[in-house]
């Protein structure tokens, strides 16, 4: 269920810039579309549900937008020249950190439906998540390794396109050890999910606690920043070397698809700049 929540929180950033604005200012009404497939909630909690998520949007656009403007400027002005591995560690960990504020503040409102939920709607929402992990288990199993590896490689290189345009094909090769590093990770990545919702059952069992809030927000947290206490030293040389990959494909960068990305850039951080100002 977080998981669904961060990704709706995130996937405006990657839009286009047109479609950016549309996107984040209908943000509330799309966070609660994928609830709805998770939470039988009553129409009393429906309308503080809603109430809240129309709060967080307005928090979100005065508190967390500016530092994505930020982040944005800063990454421009830095990709004047080649990027370092240790700059793109931070890029990482800058952009990790505003989007874990940003799922924060989405989902404050969330979890105090959450607290005032029965159990029968407990019981709901976790059948819910577990025939959700259930069918992707059934879809990853369906194919073979070949085919899940095209298919990563497929998402990696359209997003890689929409940035820097046309890919040559020792980029394309990057890409595709992009993928395979990721492939090579799914039993961790699995296993983390699995916990993830381990831990979310224990805690809707416990809601009523004072730490409940807390628990919600530190598991949103690790999703979203990649961290796991069990899996923590795969996840890091994960990491290490998925910044090495994107320092390549970093100085693989030719000057039109410099001024690719920096139009990209551009764009969207002037749609930013007019979303801050609920335009």
């Amino acid at each position: 269920m977080w998981k669904r929540i961060v990704t709706a929180i995130l996937m405006v950033f990657m839009l286009s810039s047109c479609t950016l604005k549309l996107g984040y200012n209908s943000l509330d009404f799309w966070i609660d579309y994928y609830l709805s497939d998770y939470l039988d909630s009553n129409s009393a909690q429906q309308s503080q549900l809603e109430q809240g998520l129309d709060s967080a949007l307005a928090e979100h656009r005065k508190q967390i937008l500016p530092q994505f403007h930020r982040l944005i400027f800063s990454l421009q002005n830095d990709l004047k020249q080649p990027l370092t591995a240790e700059q793109i560690a931070y890029y990482h960990d800058a952009f990790t950190k505003a989007g874990q504020a940003s799922a924060v503040v989405f989902v404050a409102p969330i979890i105090k439906v959450v607290k005032t939920m029965g159990p029968k709607q407990v019981s709901y929402s976790l059948q819910a998540i577990q025939e959700e992990i259930s069918e992707r288990k059934k879809d990853r199993l369906s194919k073979t390794a070949k085919e899940r590896l095209q298919e990563r490689y497929d998402e990696l290189e359209d997003k890689a396109i929409d940035w820097i345009g046309r890919l040559t094909q020792p980029q394309k090769q990057l890409i595709m050890q992009l993928a395979q590093l990721q492939l090579q990770q799914s039993t961790v990545f699995q296993n983390i999910a699995q916990n993830n919702v381990s831990q979310l059952t224990k805690a809707l069992k416990q809601r009523s606690t004072p730490e409940f809030e807390q628990i919600i927000t530190l598991q949103v947290k690790n999703i979203i920043g990649f961290e796991s206490s069990v899996y923590q030293s795969q996840l890091d040389k994960y990491l290490a070397q998925r910044f090495e990959i994107m320092q390549q494909l970093n100085h693989s960068l030719s000057q039109q698809q410099l001024q690719h990305l920096q139009a990209e850039l551009t764009e969207l951080r002037k749609d930013i700049a007019e979303l801050i100002q609920k335009r």
